[in-house]
């Protein structure tokens, strides 16, 4: 068993961990170092607090659009459709990131065309492609600047992520919320999968749940008066190398495989199994994994990845590899009317 099998297994028995079942020996490891955690945490949003640690404000309104657990819960295909949907209103909006993994020590503005996923981050790239102005960098603020020098006709900034970036001040706080995993088992990180405690969710303005609002939620959840729910739908399922788009009553003729390296990669699948694609293969890999060309599963006549997981693969130009691109439909268009007022 080699070093990256390992660490996936390592990972998946985490995340049991988390949503599933208990484990003894890793609750006796990681229950001290949730306690020091949360005092950091604690300790660094009261220097915010306090005024000891300076927050920056930008000239437009910004809107950050979060979770509180680590892992893939749907933030950026709503962020996409926020962006989009204030677009097609006439809003000039643009999207700041962290850039997961860049080493790029200075904010820089991401152009699809140029650009390097190991530099930029995927999740950038996919703003891009889509041109929506986006610029990353680990200095929020400094992102927001970038962006606005090079769009100063920008009336509104998303950001993708950031709920714990409180360097930042925002206008408006959207906490999004995975129906089916929702917070585990409650407890901070590494014991669990919180970022940060469940209270902060009494302070958002609006929470999305992705698939469906559960029955059943937690008080603090309740009290937000703005629940939404997303789903996730398919646009289009499209081969790069050879521009041609799928039609979905082909697949019964394909041996499909399918592998994804995102946040939750089950959810993916998932999403394949629900449009009756027979799925012969999967293939989970950590999020944001470097694909090698090892990763990619031979003799198969398709092989279905996320516009996400493409960024990591087109480097390989592979006539076999399609992009299931998705969209986030909200259940209620009052959540972008409500960023809308902000101008």
């Amino acid at each position: 068993m080699n070093i990256t099998s390992i660490k996936h297994k390592l990972i998946r028995q985490i995340e049991r961990h988390w949503y599933k079942q208990n484990s003894i020996i890793l609750s006796i490891i990681f229950l001290p170092l949730s306690y020091i955690y949360f005092f950091i945490i604690y300790g660094r949003k009261k220097l915010y607090q306090l005024g000891y640690l300076p927050k920056f404000s930008l000239p437009v309104p910004v809107v950050v659009i979060g979770n509180i657990t680590v892992g893939g819960v749907g933030k950026t295909p709503l962020t996409q459709t926020i962006a989009q949907t204030l677009l097609s209103r006439g809003v000039k909006v643009g999207v700041i990131l962290r850039g997961y993994k860049s080493n790029l020590e200075y904010p820089t503005k991401v152009v699809y065309a140029t650009d390097d996923s190991y530099l930029v981050g995927d999740e950038a790239l996919i703003y891009a492609q889509h041109n929506i102005p986006v610029a990353i960098g680990k200095n929020r603020y400094l992102a927001g600047i970038t962006l606005l020098n090079k769009y100063p006709n920008i009336e509104i900034i998303l950001s993708d992520d950031g709920l714990q970036h409180y360097r930042l001040m925002r206008d408006f706080e959207i906490a999004v919320i995975d129906s089916r995993r929702l917070l585990g088992n409650k407890f901070l990180l590494p014991m669990g999968p919180l970022r940060e405690l469940p209270l902060k969710l009494k302070q958002v303005n609006a929470i999305v749940f992705n698939d469906h609002i559960p029955l059943h939620i937690d008080s603090y959840m309740s009290l937000v008066s703005n629940l939404y729910e997303q789903k996730i739908i398919l646009d289009k399922i499209y081969f790069p190398q050879t521009k041609n788009t799928l039609d979905l009553n082909d697949l019964k003729f394909k041996k499909v495989a399918a592998i994804a390296a995102i946040g939750n990669p089950k959810n993916f699948f998932m999403f394949l199994h629900s449009l009756k694609i027979d799925l012969k293969y999967t293939q989970a890999f950590p999020d944001h994994y470097a694909y090698i060309m090892d990763d990619v599963p031979q003799n198969y006549d398709l092989i279905l990845v996320t516009e996400k997981d493409y960024t990591k693969l087109a480097k390989f130009k592979l006539n076999n590899v399609a992009i299931v691109y998705i969209k986030a439909k909200l259940n209620s268009l009052k959540l972008i009317d409500q960023i809308e007022e902000l101008l």
